[in-house]
């Protein structure tokens, strides 16, 4: 049962009042579950996680005063959506590439807390986290219906003609066969495997509940919906059921099947949720979740991923494509493998662009962006450093950072009084350098500009 809070409403990036004695027992030792607050320059500020949740002490425990949780609701200050970016970058092929990247270093584009308590929000709260655990689920069931449904076995009867199967039950035989003058026919008792137990069946309900929250929120042809339909298609031969709390009490996942787990633990979760309908301007009926689940976002990350999928829809296919992902450019000459590049030296091995843009035709690199989720109006020698590494190592006449913003556009530059500065390089005769802000629609025509 969730427990009466006191929220506080918080910008990622932004400093936090600590005039509020409560922040004093803030355990900064965790923030991975403490939304990345932190201290700087003996300031507590947020960091580049979005969310709602509990705050823990040094006990692990969740603050509290007089009884009530203290719950942070943190948003970005920079106006971006963080559900449709979601929804953008779960869409995208690369998708699994991200994530996998991601796992391999032990960091998240999200958590969904289905551990903890749920937290119940006053009623005018605009926070989508059905969404969020929507889409989660979603994609998990995908992932664990790729690798294939858990079979349960059980003991089938039945009377065969002319065949047997397993073996015969010769007391059922003699009394439904022998004495009826069917020897043609023989009674049987078996062994056979099910897709229809269930762990399955509270899988496929939940999958339902989820692509209900989600419908309507992605096209027909989009990667979410071809999940769906992938997963439910896995499910074909398993019924579909109505799931009360207590078929969670009748799972059993252990041995090859322990990938079941977190998924079952997800549903329950979800399954945990209550709904209600109220009245809002104009007269339209909406329906709300009373709780939600404890969930954190990656901002940071997100942003990276969500600039390379709305590059990669704006561009012109036909005439420009990205590098793959995570590619590593090394700094030694004729070095593409890590275990030929030199070893104990000061020098790091390679490079990792976030966004490289190629000519189609000739494959000849032309763009290299960092994405920063970060003010653009602030000057950062690592940053710049960073950027012209890459463009050292790629060669490219275009480079720049994009940043987030409330609408898709190129700064206007004020020395120079266009949307680019001039670079000076003897390495490269025209370099240009571009600050690209994304906000969550994007502008085919400003990504142009680039490549003029």
């Amino acid at each position: 049962m969730a427990r009466e809070i006191i929220p506080h409403e918080l910008n990622d990036w932004s400093q936090c009042d600590e005039n509020e004695e409560f922040w004093s027992d803030l355990d900064l030792s965790k923030p991975d579950i403490n939304f990345g607050i932190h201290k700087y320059n003996d300031k507590l500020w947020t960091s580049g996680f979005v969310g709602v949740g509990r705050i823990y002490d040094y006990n692990q425990r969740p603050i509290q005063s007089n009884g009530k949780e203290h719950i942070v609701v943190i948003s970005s200050q920079y106006g971006m959506d963080p559900w449709e970016m979601l929804e953008e970058v779960m869409a995208d092929k690369e998708y699994e590439s991200y994530i996998e990247e991601l796992e391999n270093d032990k960091k998240f584009l999200f958590r969904v807390f289905y551990d903890q308590p749920l937290i119940q929000l006053s009623q005018d709260k605009n926070i989508d986290g059905d969404v969020l655990y929507a889409l989660s689920f979603i994609n998990s069931c995908y992932f664990l219906c790729k690798k294939g449904l858990k079979k349960t076995m059980y003991h089938q009867e039945e009377n065969y003609n002319s065949k047997v199967r397993g073996k015969i039950d010769v007391k059922k035989n003699i009394r439904q066969n022998t004495f009826r003058g069917r020897n043609d026919r023989f009674y049987c008792k078996y062994i056979d495997f099910t897709e229809d137990n269930i762990e399955n069946r509270i899988l496929k309900a939940t999958l339902m509940k989820c692509k209900s929250i989600v419908e309507g929120r992605f096209k027909e042809n989009s990667e979410i919906a071809k999940r769906v339909h992938f997963c439910r298609n896995v499910f074909r031969h398993v019924k579909l059921a109505t799931i009360k709390t207590s078929d969670f009490n009748s799972v059993s996942v252990s041995g090859l099947y322990m990938y079941y787990k977190p998924l079952l633990q997800q549903a329950r979760s979800i399954f945990s949720q209550k709904y209600y309908s109220y009245s809002a301007d104009g007269g339209k009926t909406i329906t709300k979740s009373v709780y939600t689940i404890p969930y954190m976002i990656n901002m940071e990350t997100l942003f990276e991923f969500y600039a390379r999928t709305m590059i990669k829809k704006t561009l012109d296919k036909d005439k420009y494509e990205l590098d793959e992902y995570s590619k590593k450019w090394f700094l030694q000459r004729n070095t593409t493998r890590i275990e030929n590049a030199e070893k104990r030296i000061h020098l790091m091995p390679y490079c990792i662009p976030d966004i490289v843009i190629r000519d189609k035709t000739t494959n000849e690199a032309l763009v290299v962006i960092d994405a920063k989720y970060k003010p653009h109006d602030r000057t950062s020698r690592i940053d710049s450093l960073q950027l012209l590494s890459y463009v050292l190592l790629t060669g490219v006449k275009r480079c720049g950072f994009v940043f987030p913003g409330p609408h898709t556009e190129l700064k206007k530059m004020k020395t120079s009084r266009t949307d680019y500065l001039q670079l000076q390089t003897p390495f490269v005769s025209d370099l240009k350098y571009y600050e690209l802000e994304l906000g969550n629609i994007p502008n085919e025509k400003v990504l142009e500009k680039l490549f003029l």
